[in-house]
């Protein structure tokens, strides 16, 4: 008897909702800005323009796929260990490759409430179970992240500052955090807005990565450098995280 199917996505795919991003024509409008995209309003730096009109002759060539003089530029500018930088397309692509090479179906991914859309849906593509933790006054709450996490929890991602609400947790609060993080269970501090924080208790997870085997920092160059189409992100791992 010959049974007729179809190819199936994963089933983790089909409990996500396709994204629904903001117009970019509008009737009447010769420029559209999409505020929820929170691109750059002034573009990148005439700097960047020149380099990148300068690669154009060499196009044809693939990419340095390890990002060498990147990372090795990265590494000056922040006083960095090269061999613990990996850059990406994005860091899009980075919180995409820990959900997968980290979480499995059935693992839980914990995310605050309002933290990027993205890692709910991440965490979807590999079968794992995102679970979001309330927040006080939409700001991240440590004892809320903390009792999220369970013997299932794999990853914990948390954007500081964070994008829509503009609030962060200082410094002192990163610190608790992690110390009440099993060690087994990766912090990931998405730190792609830390440019544009003055106040002096802020840190975007520097130290914490430096020191620690199961903290990963996230940045990126598509906000405060105006370089969102370039797709370009970087994080700071453990040596033998990736």
């Amino acid at each position: 008897m010959l049974i007729v199917s179809s190819p199936s996505p994963l089933p983790g795919l089909k409990n996500i909702s396709p994204y629904v991003g903001g117009d970019s024509d509008i009737s009447g409008f010769d420029k559209v800005i999409k505020l929820a995209s929170n691109e750059g309003a002034f573009g990148p730096s005439q700097k960047t323009i020149k380099a990148i009109n300068s690669s154009i002759k060499d196009s044809h060539r693939y990419p340095d796929g390890d990002s060498q003089e990147l990372r090795e530029a990265i590494s000056q500018k922040y006083s960095l260990e090269l061999e613990r930088l990996v850059c990406g397309c994005g860091s899009d692509e980075l919180i995409n490759l820990l959900c997968r090479t980290y979480a499995a179906p059935g693992d839980e991914i914990v995310h605050t409430a309002h933290g990027f859309a993205m890692y709910p849906i991440y965490a979807k593509t590999v079968g794992a179970i995102p679970i979001s933790a309330p927040e006080n006054n939409i700001t991240a709450c440590v004892p809320n992240i903390v009792n999220a996490i369970t013997e299932r929890t794999k990853l914990v991602f948390i954007a500081n500052p964070n994008n829509p609400t503009g609030t962060y947790l200082p410094a002192s609060q990163l610190i608790s955090l992690h110390q009440q993080i099993p060690s087994n269970v990766l912090l990931i501090i998405d730190s792609a807005y830390a440019e544009y924080v003055q106040e002096k208790d802020y840190s975007p997870g520097i130290e914490l990565a430096k020191q620690n085997n199961n903290v990963i920092m996230l940045r990126t160059f598509s906000k405060i450098y105006g370089m969102g189409g370039i797709r370009l992100g970087w994080g700071y791992f453990p040596k033998d995280t990736f």
